[in-house]
């Protein structure tokens, strides 16, 4: 009779078992990785959206200073109405360049009703249209009214 042979895979076993217990490990690393970092990408994208608000308030900032300075100066009002806009938008300009990087979301928040406003003036002005109006003194009435009575002397 011939003997028997006995085919042993016990080398192979403790490999597998050890490979299919790394690989569970690491799919459960990889989901406690993913389950947590979901918060983090989302606060990221919030941050991407504050981004952008700041970055759209920086345009429309821009867009009323090129606005302001493409006013015609057709009369006396309109120069000295652009004047003080200009002297408000250089004082912003400052800063917004001084603290651009540090502007939180409630910052810009408060400073866009202002810009807006402020773009609004611009165009507004450009326009022709002012907000003050010229008077003008007429003081010849009164010059009159006290010289009349010492030339009759």
């Amino acid at each position: 009779m011939a003997k028997k042979i006995k085919y042993s895979a016990n080398f192979k076993r403790n490999y597998m078992a050890v490979f299919a217990l790394t690989l569970f490990c690491l799919m459960i690393a990889t989901e406690l990785f993913l389950a947590l970092s979901i918060p983090a990408f989302v606060q990221r994208e919030d941050a991407f959206a504050d981004e952008i608000r700041k970055r759209e308030l920086i345009m429309l900032f821009d867009k009323a200073r090129n606005e302001c300075r493409d006013i015609p100066e057709n009369n006396e009002t309109i120069r000295m109405e652009k004047k003080l806009l200009e002297d408000t938008l250089d004082h912003l300009a400052f800063y917004l360049r001084k603290e651009s990087d540090r502007l939180t979301p409630e910052d810009v928040a408060q400073l866009e009703p202002l810009v807006a406003q402020l773009h609004r003036i611009a165009a507004r002005l450009k326009s022709g249209k002012t907000y003050s109006t010229e008077s003008i003194l007429d003081s010849s009435a009164f010059i009159n009214d006290l010289i009349q009575p010492r030339i009759r002397r």
